[in-house]
This record gives structure tokens, C-alpha cells and sequence, in this order.
């Protein structure tokens, strides 16, 4: 038996693991460990019951997020199982991370779910097949992060569609707007889960100046922590909130637009670094002399290996990787997160402040 607390299940040879009702930056560890320990069985598909979870920060939310992503390369994946009425499914749908976690409101309808083999020995360091993974991974995967395909469906009437920017989701702007109309419920509800992600962005990114350098272990982390946040925001902004960030992009010169555009390009690809689960510290260069974390700089790094994507999202990564070299690499942390903290905070009071019926 799995030696943290959490409860579990087996259900056709697969582990149903039962969340507790918080998840923070105190429990986060034991999410980790059950998580590693069955993945460390050969365990590549886990089913988590979140319907009785009330909170989850983003510690939790990223830990989800690599078990997934890592899950995903051996073949498998993370399924959820979350209320669809519920606080959990809001943050989900405000943050975009229901378009990365496959979840489902019932744990009948996540086991349905599951790709052909749950299961495989694993061998300790050896890379994943990305031809095995992609026979015995679920659409939602192949269409994403495999290579069968440079297509995606729409969220909303399933059409097959070739997608022009990053992070679409619809096949057309109908689609989109019947979408929000249906999933984004109340306007209030969702302008206060927007507002919570960007003071977890505020509050992560303050934190960076707090961390001494000593500190390493911990250091990383907050970096990492503020990365995530900045990342989630943009996308979540970019995805819900499209007017808002087109007026405020267009508010600036055409060399301060590329920069704050090319600054946020950079930051997915070191999002994605670390969610690929390598070091930071093989991305970042402390520094012998420097006396806050903010100090320190992006260190250039080798492209990554990215033939097993779709040839469109190879162009993708490929134009992180070139944003993070030319406007990362050699800068320092504190001047990288300074170029585009402000603007997604502002993006955030405009975009918030259409759906306050507190105004007159």
C-alpha cells in the first residue's frame, strides 16, 4: 500500500487514488509522493477523485500538471474526476487547465475513458517510445502532443479544425462565444477566480526578492512558482479575454509589443522546461556574486529534441525556444518577469473590471 494518507482503490487494474479536501503548499508533498510511487509500480494511467477537494493552490495545480504531462510521454495520462458545479471546476476552466487534464464529473465516466494499457514495466532512465506512447494514448493526446496529426477538434461542436495560433480551441469565433456562454457561468464567479490567479502571480513574483540566494533548493522553486503564474495568466487572458489583450497590446510601441510578446514566448518555453521535469538550475546561472535571486540570469540552453510533435507545433516551440535566447538568455530574472508582470496586471483590472456589477 502507497505509504502516504491518501485513499485508494483498484479498478480494473487501475489505481483510483481519493484526494483530501485541501491540497497546499504544506500537503503538496504527499500528492507528490503517491503519485511517484505509483507511477514507480508502472502504473501510467492514475484516476484522481477530486469531487470532495475544496481547494487546491497552485502548487497542487502544477503537480497535477507535470504527473500528467510525464504520465502522457510513457503512454498514459492523469484523468480527474471533479464536480462540475464546484469551485475546483471554475479554477479548471479560468486557467485552461481543463484543456490540458482530461476531467470528467463522474468516476464512472474517467474509467471509460482510459487508454488501452494502463500499464508497463517501466526501465529507470531509459526515454519513452513516442510511437508506443502514441498507439496507447487517448485522442485527447494524440491530438495535442502526438504525431499522428497537426489537428485538433473544437471544444464546442467537435469539428476537426487546423489551428492558426497556439492556444485555439474552436474552430471558429461562433463556437468560441456559444462556448463561454455555456461553461463560464456566472461573471462574478469567474472575474473573482481571475483575480485570484493574478494575486497568486502578484504574490509569486514578489516572492522572488524574498528568497535568499543561499537558498537554493527553495530559490528554484519560487522561480518556478512564478513562471507557472505568469504563464497560466497570459494563456488564461489570451483565451477568455481576447478584446482585453489586444487593446492593451496595442497600446504600446511596436518595439514594446515585441518585447512583452517575445518575453512571454520565452517564459512558456522555460514553463515547458520545467514541466518536462529538467533542472532549472541547468537554465539558470546563479551567479557567485549576486546577492538576490532576481539577480541571477537565464543561462542559453541546447534546443530541445522536438521531431515528435506535429509539424505545427513544432514551429511553435521552436519560436519559444528562439524568444527564450534572444530575450531571456543572458537576462536577469527580475528584469524578465519585470517586462510583462505589469502588463498582464493591467490586462487583468480591465478585463475583471467589464464583469463588476458593483459598478454603476
Amino acid at each position: 500500500m502507497p505509504a502516504t494518507g491518501y485513499l485508494f482503490q483498484m479498478a480494473g487494474g487501475v489505481p483510483v487514488v481519493t484526494a483530501p479536501a485541501e491540497i497546499d503548499t504544506t500537503t503538496v508533498g504527499e500528492l507528490r509522493a503517491i503519485l511517484f510511487e505509483w507511477e514507480c509500480r508502472g502504473q501510467t494511467t492514475v484516476v484522481m477523485d477530486m469531487t470532495a477537494t475544496v481547494f487546491c493552490d497552485s502548487a497542487g495545480l502544477r503537480e497535477l500538471v507535470w504527473a500528467h504531462q510525464h504520465a502522457v510521454a510513457d503512454g498514459g495520462g492523469l484523468r480527474l474526476v471533479i464536480s462540475d458545479k464546484g469551485a475546483l471546476q471554475r479554477a479548471f476552466t479560468a486557467t485552461g487547465l481543463g484543456g490540458i487534464i482530461p476531467h470528467f464529473p463522474t468516476l464512472k465516466q474517467a474509467l471509460a475513458y482510459l487508454p488501452a494499457a494502463a500499464s508497463r514495466p517501466l526501465r529507470r532512465g531509459s526515454s519513452p517510445d513516442p510511437a508506443g506512447a502514441l498507439a496507447s494514448s487517448p485522442p485527447h493526446a494524440r491530438e495535442h502532443g502526438g504525431r499522428a496529426a497537426d489537428r485538433r477538434s473544437c471544444a464546442y461542436c467537435g469539428a476537426v479544425f487546423v489551428p492558426q495560433r497556439e492556444h485555439a480551441r474552436f474552430c471558429s469565433g461562433d463556437c468560441r462565444a456559444a462556448w463561454n456562454c455555456e461553461h463560464l457561468g456566472d461573471p462574478v464567479l469567474e472575474a473573482s477566480t481571475l483575480n485570484g490567479s493574478m494575486a497568486a502571480m502578484s504574490e509569486a513574483t514578489a516572492r522572488l526578492s524574498a528568497v535568499r540566494v543561499w537558498d537554493q533548493e527553495r530559490a528554484f522553486a519560487a522561480i518556478g512558482e512564478a513562471v507557472w503564474w505568469i504563464a497560466m495568466v497570459d494563456a488564461t487572458l489570451v483565451r477568455h479575454h481576447p478584446g482585453a489583450y489586444d487593446t492593451a497590446i496595442a497600446a504600446h510601441t511596436r518595439a514594446d509589443r515585441r518585447l512583452i510578446a517575445e518575453t512571454l514566448a520565452g517564459l512558456r518555453f522555460a514553463r515547458n522546461w520545467i514541466s518536462r521535469g529538467a533542472p532549472l538550475g541547468e537554465a539558470i546561472e546563479t551567479g557567485a556574486r549576486t546577492r538576490r535571486i532576481t539577480q541571477w540570469t537565464w543561462k542559453p540552453i541546447p534546443e530541445p529534441a522536438h521531431a515528435w510533435l506535429p509539424p505545427r507545433a513544432q514551429a511553435w516551440e521552436l519560436a519559444r525556444y528562439q524568444a527564450y535566447q534572444a530575450y531571456l538568455a543572458g537576462h536577469a530574472i527580475g528584469e524578465t518577469v519585470g517586462q510583462v508582470v505589469p502588463f498582464l496586471t493591467l490586462i487583468g483590472a480591465n478585463a475583471t473590471s467589464t464583469t463588476d456589477t458593483s459598478n454603476p
